[in-house]
């Protein structure tokens, strides 16, 4: 509830910074600085485009020779993880030895995403439990986490509210999570959460067997 509020009232929060083109008007300067109850320190005159991230919105066709374009990567599926038949069979490649990825080169699909996909949906599967800084609004691993717990799996998610410039977006995933039947923690007092890791749970004959993701990348496909 305090980082939701923090979120809302960020629309309301004092301006710290204006940015104005370098030829503007001194007297219009003046005005819009005053207005904003800002110092000439605050102010940055700017020649050229005042918000360039626009212009990736432009759909301009630059016609540019296809030898001076990259072209499409598509990432390769690690060479054990091509053994895989079934969704579960990621369990016993695992079993035999751990898989090193390195992505964007090796597919996050069929390895990472692979591996909770699988895990949403074997019967075998009792609990999962992860940890979360950054993903996408529609990320396949909310998907699956939300699949998992309504699948009967126990699942306990730890969600950092405090990633920069994604307050909202993690509140909004954290929100999904718990009305799945997830059980969410809100990170911690005093401490930044920024560790990507999953741990599965897997009900194997007589014993409970664990697989554990580790990753230095946030949770994007």
């Amino acid at each position: 509830e305090m980082m939701t509020d923090e979120v809302r009232e960020r629309r309301f929060a004092p301006f710290v910074r204006l940015e104005v083109n370098a030829d503007m008007d001194p007297d219009l300067v003046i005005l819009l600085r005053n207005r904003l109850k800002l110092t000439s320190a605050d102010v940055y005159p700017i020649r050229g485009p005042l918000d360039i991230g626009a212009m990736l919105e432009l759909p301009v066709e630059f016609g540019m020779d296809s030898s001076l374009t990259f072209s499409h990567w598509a990432p390769m599926t690690h060479l054990r993880l091509n053994e895989m038949k079934a969704k579960t069979d990621i369990f016993k490649i695992i079993r035999r030895g751990d898989i090193l990825v390195h992505h964007p080169y090796h597919s996050f699909a069929t390895s990472t995403q692979a591996l909770l996909e699988a895990a949403a949906v074997d019967p075998k599967v009792v609990a999962i439990k992860a940890t979360l800084y950054r993903t996408n609004s529609d990320s396949p691993v909310i998907k699956a986490l939300i699949a998992a717990a309504n699948n009967g799996v126990q699942v306990a998610v730890l969600v950092e509210l405090k990633a920069r410039f994604d307050e909202a977006r993690n509140v909004g995933f954290a929100t999904r999570l718990e009305s799945a039947g997830c059980n969410v923690a809100y990170g911690l007092v005093g401490l930044k959460i920024h560790c990507k890791t999953t741990l599965v749970v897997r009900q194997e004959e007589e014993t409970l067997r664990a697989y554990c993701h580790i990753g230095t990348g946030n949770y994007n496909p």
